[in-house]
Parts: C-alpha cells; sequence; structure tokens
C-alpha cells in the first residue's frame, strides 16, 4: 500500500499533464516526458504491439517535440483557429508500485473535449501512464491512451489526449 501522500503525488501529477495541455502550455507538457518517453494511443482494442500493427499515434520524444513545434507556429494553417481542450480525468489508480517504488503504472479514465472553430470533437477511454520519480516529480516514460473508439475512423489529432 502505498502512503497517502505518494498516492497524492501521482494523482496531482496525472492531472497536471492534463492542465497544461487545457492551456496550452506544450513545452512544459512535453517536459513531462522522459527523454526516452512514448506516447502510444492503440487503433485497435486490446492491441498489445505498436510496433508491429498500426497505431493512431506511436511517437516517441523527438516526434513529440515536432508535434509541440508545431503547436506552437502561429502559421499552421490547419491550426486555424487554434485548437482548445478540456481534459476531465478520474478513476486514478496506481495499477503497479509500492512504497518503495520509483517506477509507477497509473490507470486512469479519461474525456476530452477540443473544440476548433464550429467542430467540436470528444474523445473517451483509458489511459495508462508509466512514471518514474524523478528528484521532486515524475517523468512519463509511456502513456498509453486506449480510445473507446479505437478502431473507429478519427481526424488527424493536433492537441495530444
Amino acid at each position: 500500500m502505498l502512503p497517502y501522500e505518494t498516492l497524492r503525488e501521482i494523482e496531482l501529477f496525472i492531472l497536471k499533464e492534463a492542465r497544461l495541455l487545457d492551456e496550452g502550455q506544450f513545452e512544459a507538457w512535453l517536459d513531462l516526458y522522459a527523454p526516452q518517453g512514448i506516447y502510444w494511443m492503440p487503433s485497435k482494442p486490446g492491441q498489445t504491439d505498436p510496433l508491429n500493427v498500426a497505431s493512431i499515434i506511436y511517437e516517441d520524444h523527438a516526434i513529440l517535440a515536432i508535434r509541440v513545434q508545431r503547436l506552437l507556429e502561429a502559421r499552421a494553417l490547419v491550426l486555424t483557429p487554434m485548437p482548445r481542450t478540456v481534459h476531465l480525468v478520474s478513476n486514478i489508480e496506481v495499477l503497479k508500485g509500492d512504497a518503495t517504488s520509483t517506477d509507477f503504472e497509473v490507470g486512469a479514465a479519461f474525456l476530452c473535449t477540443e473544440l476548433q472553430g464550429e467542430r467540436q470533437r470528444i474523445y473517451a477511454g483509458r489511459q495508462i501512464h508509466h512514471i518514474a520519480r524523478e528528484d521532486d516529480s515524475f517523468r512519463i516514460r509511456r502513456k498509453h491512451v486506449a480510445l473507446t473508439n479505437c478502431d473507429g475512423v478519427h481526424a488527424p489529432m493536433t492537441i495530444p489526449i
């Protein structure tokens, strides 16, 4: 059993990630990722292989950095007007890790509403963060976003979920 303080730190870290995305603080969001960090969104329910099966998104830190650079580029036509999001994250629970751990697996449910101009999209599903303690916080080693409708048709997603 994890001490309450550790559980709360983990919960606040997961919520901070969502807040940074909603506030458009994309560079600060990217800083939450470890240099070897991965962002993965499978294209099939129960998909376990991100490399030999096509995924909606499978990006390492370098590609995430390019995504952030594009989000910050004011002249990007696809981002006019700039999309805005609201992330709701709930049911946060530590799936792996104990009081002696520095690495944790954290599951949560989410809803994300994205608004761009008159178009609004809603995404829902579960996410799993693999995080590691670093100094007085954590870094994301891998984020696995399992959309409820992952096997549906999706328009390009500009702001991460």
